[in-house]
């Protein structure tokens, strides 16, 4: 007797049509989450980004600096271009401006950009600033309006 006309051919249609469906199940997903990949790639190559939402800290033995922005682009090993929203934010004080640059390195901060220090009692409006010293010395540039409550 032929062993192939004694199989069930429901059976085999069955299981044939339930093998394709995961096939074309596991091709699609592989499809999907490869463009999700390069989309964001691309994304983020097209900004021209090198760090998406970049952080910080300036750490001294009085107090703690915390750094942020939405971007950054590596202008050398140590320095860092941090771009939108920027903000320094300790206990004590919140400097808000858009473009600093960073050194990681010597823990420094210098931008010439239209900056807002806020603390307690003060307001500092300058065209600029500069941290040095691991950010016991702040100095600002520029045109300068303090506003005191």
């Amino acid at each position: 007797m032929n062993y192939l006309l004694s199989i069930n051919k429901r059976v085999i249609f069955l299981l044939s049509i339930v093998t394709i469906l995961v096939i074309i199940l596991f091709i699609s997903m592989k499809f999907y989450f490869s463009i999700n990949n390069d989309y964001s790639v691309n994304k983020i190559v097209s900004l021209g980004v090198d760090i998406i939402d970049p952080k910080f800290s300036i750490n001294n033995k009085n107090k703690k600096i915390s750094i942020t922005a939405k971007e950054g682009n590596f202008v050398n090993n140590s320095k860092i271009l941090l771009k939108k929203n920027v903000l320094f934010k300790s206990e004590d004080f919140i400097i808000e401006t858009e473009n600093v640059f960073f050194d990681r390195e010597n823990l420094t901060a210098y931008t010439d950009n239209e900056s807002k220090f806020t603390s307690k009692k003060t307001t500092i409006l300058s065209t600029g600033f500069n941290i040095e010293d691991n950010g016991n010395k702040i100095s600002f540039n520029g045109k300068s309006r303090v506003i005191i409550k």
